[in-house]
């Protein structure tokens, strides 16, 4: 008998979809802007009717409104509860949980955990409100900037472990995770959304010391929403993960099989 296999995804920023045979979840779908240099086909996120929130910030909600059919649930804590609502996202679409909820959605089994979102000193935020990069690109940037403060976080970031078939994948919306809180180890792979400030390796390499994963998927490394966002050098934390563990670093639209 052939063995069961999880297909995971990667679209871009931290968006992913994890298939299992006719159960399929998306985690944080998002459309790049405009003039980024990536594409996201219009219809790459079509055929899921379930979508897994991590945090509220811009990134991972704002292009959920145009993705949902009348029968998508959308899993999301208070903040981007709010948030969606006001884009317009109805109440029949929206599913409240927090940290400890247990969700059972076709073949997977998902636990969230309290997560934690990577800090930002006030340094990282004026070195990227007054970048060169955005002085030289400040077509639409006062829009940019509303979808930006408009969607917080709240510090409600979710970290999930989803399980199907055997097999565990850790989900960090975020890289970062909470001192306090016993977050599953060993996972089979976990999500590694490599942006937000400086010291990524550091951040990245204690995470994995901590969470000893069979595999790491690089996430969110990407330039989606210029310019504010950049393409950060992963290659530092892939020789360090190659000497421990599986890394994989995806094109975009690209899949593995677990």
């Amino acid at each position: 008998m052939q063995e069961n296999k999880i297909r995971i995804t990667w679209y871009g920023t931290a968006s992913v979809r994890i298939a299992a045979g006719s159960s399929q979840l998306l985690i944080d779908p998002f459309f790049p802007f405009p003039d980024s240099g990536i594409k996201v086909a219009a219809d790459a996120y079509s055929g899921c009717d379930h979508i897994l929130v991590s945090h509220g910030h811009f990134d991972h909600i704002s292009s959920i409104g145009r993705i949902i059919r009348s029968d998508t649930a959308v899993y999301c804590t208070r903040a981007p509860y709010r948030t969606l609502s006001r884009m317009g996202v109805g109440k029949k679409n929206l599913r409240m949980i927090e940290a400890g909820s247990v969700l059972d959605i076709g073949d997977f089994h998902i636990t969230a955990y309290k997560g934690k979102h990577i800090s930002l000193t006030a340094w990282d935020i004026v070195k990227s409100l007054f970048s060169r990069r955005v002085r030289s690109n400040r077509k639409g940037i006062i829009k940019k900037l509303l979808r930006i403060t408009t969607s917080p976080e709240k510090k409600e970031s979710l970290c999930y472990l989803v399980e199907a078939y055997g097999r565990r994948i850790l989900i960090l919306g975020s890289l970062a995770v909470d001192d306090d809180i016993a977050y599953p180890e060993g996972a089979d792979i976990a999500f590694f959304p490599y942006q937000g400030t400086k010291d990524l390796f550091g951040i990245a390499s204690g995470i994995y010391e901590k969470l000893r994963p069979k595999a790491v998927l690089l996430t969110h490394y990407d330039d989606t929403f210029p310019p504010f966002s950049s393409e950060i050098d992963t290659s530092g934390i892939e020789e360090y993960l190659r000497e421990r563990t599986a890394v994989y670093k995806l094109e975009h639209g690209g899949s593995i099989e677990i």
